[in-house]
């Protein structure tokens, strides 16, 4: 009878072990089951303890790493990503990156949508998250808030030169495949207020954004300051339309 060599599936799980620390992906990975890990490391003491120090060595390397992403080469299982769940300095470990989550591919779309709208409400409708999410994952991860920064500031670059352009000022062109979407002089100056301490450390950090006054707001303040220069609203109305003097 012909003995089977297990020693290549073996050497395929270890690998898989090494670089991500998870038995079930490790062992899809190696073509065989979770089962049969287990029963090998069961059989084989030497097999068992070579896979307890592949799990020790990927969680050390993990909890180090600045980024979802795992090492190269091993960011995809089957055509579809493997992300790095948990925090740096916390137990962490590689999964499957879920439908609606975080993965290197989502936060990619993210920072180019920030990059070309310098506005994260919008960067979060442009991947289907919130911006909890986005923020939350911004304070876990080094690398994703480093990209952040960077998106931030080419977004406020590209902006204010558009402003500038369009007051016919010499602007800078900017080769970003995204365009900037169509906005408002208003939004554009808000969005630049609420960037503003963050990429030209310039001012105080900004609070929310005010909201657009109402046509009654604007002429309710306007008759305010009038009246504090001794001035009447109706004085002022009748100048700007003589026909409405009274006869």
């Amino acid at each position: 009878m012909v003995k089977y060599d297990y020693a290549p599936r073996k050497r395929a799980v270890l690998a898989g072990l090494k670089r991500w620390g998870n038995v079930t992906l490790a062992a899809e990975r190696a073509k065989v089951s979770r089962s049969w890990v287990e029963r090998h490391r069961k059989l084989d003491p030497a097999f068992d303890a070579a896979c307890r120090d592949a799990i020790a060595s990927a969680l050390n390397e993990l909890a180090d790493r600045p980024s979802t992403r795992p090492a190269r080469g091993w960011e995809r299982l089957d055509g579809v990503e493997v992300v790095i769940r948990g925090a740096p300095g916390r137990r962490t470990q590689v999964r499957r990156a879920r439908l609606h989550g975080w993965s290197p591919s989502v936060e990619r779309r993210f920072l180019e949508t920030l990059a070309a709208t310098c506005n994260v409400k919008a960067s979060c409708e442009a991947i289907g998250l919130t911006q909890g999410s986005a923020y939350y994952h911004k304070r876990q991860w080094e690398d994703f808030r480093r990209g952040w920064e960077d998106a931030l500031a080419i977004g406020f670059d590209r902006i204010e030169a558009a402003l500038m352009e369009a007051c016919d000022t010499e602007g800078v062109d900017f080769a970003v495949d995204t365009p900037i979407p169509p906005m408002e002089a208003f939004d554009a100056m808000q969005l630049l207020r609420l960037h503003r301490y963050e990429v030209r450390s310039v001012g105080k950090r900004s609070g929310p954004a005010p909201a657009r006054p109402s046509e009654a707001q604007v002429l309710a303040e306007l008759n305010k300051q009038l009246r504090r220069f001794g001035i009447r609203p109706e004085d002022v109305t009748n100048q700007a339309d003589p026909g409405s003097r009274p006869q």
